[in-house]
């Protein structure tokens, strides 16, 4: 379920004095979670925000139309650290925002990777993804030995799968990774910065 968030980024401030606010967004765009952050997340804001989940193909094109013509309707958008900076020039900067948040440290290395390499605030970084696994309890005799339910590492982790797998004849661990499954968000998220011992800052490619 989404938590309450801070609405991340300001679009052009031509668009502060309307009455609609619009909130367009890469994240938050299946059907329960759209439904989750017009309805839990943004009910109690003091204005009118249309909410606009969009694929990342006509959320780039539409940003970047804007902004060519200087026709903003944009109001906030909501993205992936690695999707701004294809659209960092149509950004409005929002130090000024960033420094009404009281919970919100500027010096925090998360929030410096919102500067995208300037001297400006160019984003607010507003959620993380923390994926939860569940284990059935006739697994559990096949940990390896000594290894914590609640502290595996990755090791411990696939010699789990391969005790499982003699054990019972098949595989048995895996997460959804159908077409638009979470499969590269794992890899991206987890598996490479474990092994790289880096997260955003010192990706390469």
């Amino acid at each position: 379920m989404l938590k309450k968030i801070i609405l991340p980024i300001l679009l052009g401030s031509s668009i502060a004095s309307a009455s609609e606010v619009v909130f367009y967004s890469t994240q938050a765009n299946p059907l329960k979670e759209a439904d989750a952050m017009r309805n839990d997340v943004l009910i109690d804001y003091d204005g009118n925000v249309k909410f606009l989940p969009q694929e990342a193909g006509p959320f780039f094109s539409r940003i970047q139309a804007e902004s060519r013509t200087n026709s903003v309707t944009l109001g906030v958008l909501g993205a992936l650290h690695g999707q701004f900076p294809q659209i960092q020039d149509a950004l409005d900067p929002v130090d000024d925002v960033l420094a009404q948040l009281p919970k919100v440290s500027a010096n925090t290395a998360i929030t410096k990777l919102g500067k995208l390499g300037t001297d400006h605030q160019k984003y607010i970084p507003w959620m993380q993804a923390t994926y939860i696994m569940a284990a059935n309890k006739k697994a559990l005799p096949y940990l390896p030995k000594g290894a914590n339910i609640n502290a595996l590492t990755y090791d411990q982790l696939a010699q789990w799968a391969i005790n499982l797998t003699k054990a019972t004849g098949s595989p048995k661990l895996g997460f959804p990774a159908g077409e638009k499954g979470l499969m590269h968000r794992f890899i991206q998220g987890y598996l490479y910065p474990s092994f790289t011992h880096s997260v955003v800052t010192d990706f390469r490619g």
